[in-house]
């Protein structure tokens, strides 16, 4: 099934100035009298209807699919770096044990190793890519400015349901002071889990 594109006003104008009439060649600018016949703008019409009809499939597709939209960006660059890393990972694993396992004379393992070795140089520089979009992006420092606007809203609940409580001072300096402690072994818990 090709959709074609709405068609367009050819964009050139004729010799008085006055805008072409005439209809654009699909995916193109201009009408088959003022270029739009000529083989590099017919080729470069027709690439453009080929993008706009993989689109619209890609498009259908995901619709179809059910797919939900990204609500927060850097966090799925985050978690899309982490599963790129762990592939560099394993075959840098399978790059090692080729390297020690394999003859070179035998040439399907020589290919296998070739493969391999080529397969990682993509992980490695797509790690690389990735890295550097978490650095440009401050993926760091919004994390830990996301973090720290959790934790202050958490201290905001814990603080209303304290006063809510009407608890006596003592009460209340017992309950803060457990409040603070749990808070500080919650973030040591998180603290070992990031290193």
């Amino acid at each position: 099934m090709t959709a074609e594109p709405h068609p367009r006003r050819c964009t050139a104008h004729k010799s008085n100035g006055d805008p072409c009439s005439r209809w654009a060649i699909a995916g193109g600018t201009t009408c088959p009298a003022h270029g739009g016949s000529a083989p590099a703008v017919k080729a470069a019409a027709a690439r453009r209807v080929l993008a706009q009809q993989a689109r619209a499939e890609a498009d259908a597709v995901l619709a179809h699919e059910g797919v939900s939209s990204v609500d927060n960006p850097l966090e799925t660059l985050g978690k899309v770096a982490a599963e790129v890393l762990a592939f560099k990972d394993s075959l840098s694993r399978r790059v090692n044990a080729l390297q020690y396992g394999l003859s070179t004379t035998n040439s399907l393992g020589t290919e296998a190793l070739k493969v391999e070795v080529e397969l990682y140089e993509r992980a490695l520089d797509r790690s690389g890519k990735f890295l550097d979009m978490l650095v440009r992006n401050g993926f760091e420092g919004k994390r830990v400015a996301l973090r720290e606007s959790e934790a202050q809203v958490l201290v905001g609940v814990v603080q209303q349901i304290l006063a809510a409580a009407r608890l006596t001072p003592e009460q209340d300096k017992l309950a803060r002071a457990a409040a603070r402690e749990q808070f500080q072994a919650l973030a040591a818990i998180e603290g070992q889990a990031t290193r």
